[in-house]
């Protein structure tokens, strides 16, 4: 009993925090600058090393999955991650955004999440002869359910501890899930030899074992309020999430569509060359995701206040910009060697997919960072056009460059569609909020890192030098915002000692 009482009073102290309490200590409150920093730094903790690790994990991944094996399995991903959304009406988002607010009970915000996720698995589940009609997805029906109904579950449990402000509780389950994923993919994978079942099995015992962590730790029991049915604010979530569906479909035919026609023109091999290509820009969307969490977060609490909320936003969006854009050329100097390091032989020929998908990953970035001011102002309804002029433009090329230049086509054709939707959104934004959106920076930028893409993949010798002299050039094109940008952080972390 003393062990059980010390765990629930550690469990109080560690994890249920508000955010005030998170960013400031002896009744001071940290400047909004300090509080998005802070919340990105726990964010980063908690979820940069696992995801990391992740990262550092595809040698072994590529050794014990064929290419084919590894494509097939990226197809069963991106399916379920496509079907979720529709599924559950998109239902997480509005948790977020709608437990954030105080006006509405929060136990009856995750109770209609909760509820919706439950129905939409049930008529999920009448479509079952669809799937075992697919050639393409046939064999594997079952795992696929079970992948959708738990993601789901996991996603609701995690949003809503987010809007809950338990910042440091939300990144430790990005750790969790990590390490059990690992853990379980050694077990799946090496012990008991299941192959590409044992690879998504474990993302799904990965999800029902975070389920079981939040509801534990965070006491999630007690916010479902079955006896008291909110019909009017379920048809405000659904007005809020419903036009986000499309955005998810879109979102999926210009990041994920390129997979299935690479299938079908060239084979699983080169899907799962493909699948492959796409880790190492995941690098950039760690970077973005940490970022992104703490800054949705910020970009709600401090709406609204005028003048200075349109320079915080610009300002923040400027060094965003300029991160993205350093890490972005980082990644492709380096893009032969890490490939070399973290790749099965047999996969090393990916890294020349990979620079077109490196710059279409940092606008990828971009577009959603500023999706961010729509949930902000809860006016979804023009948030697809952007998307969808892009999934128009993805799907054009990818019909018309795959059958010609196979992988290398996809990727570019990736890398447009998201320039396409980065500029219908900046113009479509400024109805929404008042923001410098950096123009000429970011095209002499995006200017560089094409030229740093062909420069590595025309050049055999001195590649590395090569490289290194365009990231120098990226750093001197962007100097001004890395100045105020690291002097920025260390007056932030000065405020931080000094309090």
């Amino acid at each position: 009993m003393p062990r059980l009482l010390f765990f629930l009073e550690f469990r109080e102290k560690t994890w249920h925090n508000k955010p005030e309490q998170l960013t400031a200590e002896g009744g001071k409150a940290m400047s909004r600058y300090g509080r998005l920093m802070g919340n990105t730094m726990v964010f980063a903790i908690g979820s940069f090393s696992s995801k990391l690790l992740v990262f550092f994990m595809l040698r072994y991944y590529t050794s014990m999955l064929t290419p084919a094996e590894f494509g097939i399995s990226d197809r069963i991903t991106t399916t379920c991650n496509l079907l979720m959304p529709f599924v559950m009406l998109s239902i997480n988002e509005a948790i977020l955004r709608f437990a954030m607010d105080r006006s509405f009970s929060r136990a009856q915000v995750f109770t209609i999440g909760i509820k919706t996720v439950l129905a939409g698995f049930i008529v999920f589940c009448v479509f079952s002869p669809i799937f075992l009609a697919i050639d393409m997805l046939s064999p594997y029906t079952l795992i696929i359910y079970a992948y959708v109904l738990f993601g789901m579950l996991k996603s609701v449990c995690a949003q809503f501890v987010r809007s809950l402000g338990y910042v440091r509780l939300f990144a430790f389950d990005g750790f969790f899930a990590t390490f059990t994923t690992i853990g379980l993919n050694i077990l799946f994978l090496s012990g008991l030899g299941w192959g590409l079942y044992g690879y998504v099995g474990s993302i799904i015992g990965s999800n029902i074992l975070s389920i079981l962590f939040l509801f534990a730790v965070a006491r999630l029991g007690r916010y479902l309020d079955l006896a008291h049915p909110n019909p009017r604010l379920f048809r405000e979530m659904l007005r809020y999430s419903v036009p986000l569906i499309p955005t998810t479909m879109f979102w999926w035919i210009v990041s994920a569509s390129d997979r299935y026609m690479v299938t079908w023109f060239c084979g699983d091999t080169a899907a799962g060359m493909l699948a492959t290509a796409h880790k190492i820009p995941s690098l950039l969307t760690i970077v973005s995701a940490i970022f992104y969490q703490a800054w949705q977060i910020s970009a709600v609490s401090e709406s609204g206040q005028g003048r200075s909320t349109s320079k915080f936003y610009s300002e923040t969006y400027d060094y965003y910009l300029t991160l993205l854009f350093l890490a972005g050329s980082g990644i492709m100097m380096l893009i032969q060697p890490i490939t070399r390091i973290l790749y099965a032989p047999s996969y090393y020929e990916s890294w020349r997919f990979v620079p077109f998908l490196v710059v279409g990953e940092v606008f990828s970035s971009l577009v959603t960072f500023l999706g961010s001011f729509y949930m902000v102002s809860k006016r979804n309804a023009t948030v697809p056009v952007a998307i969808c002029a892009g999934a128009v433009v993805n799907i054009g090329l990818n019909l018309l460059l795959i059958p010609r230049a196979g992988v290398l086509g996809a990727s570019f054709a990736t890398l447009i569609s998201y320039l396409v939707s980065f500029g219908i959104r900046a113009v479509d934004i400024r109805r929404l909020v008042e923001i410098d959106l950096r123009i000429l920076p970011t095209a002499v930028s995006f200017l560089l890192m094409m030229a740093q893409g062909a420069l590595l993949m025309r050049s055999s010798e001195h590649v590395f030098l090569i490289q290194l002299g365009m990231f120098l050039l990226m750093l001197l094109a962007n100097l001004r915002a890395v100045v105020r940008l690291v002097f920025g952080v260390l007056g932030q972390l000065r405020s931080l000692y000094q309090s």
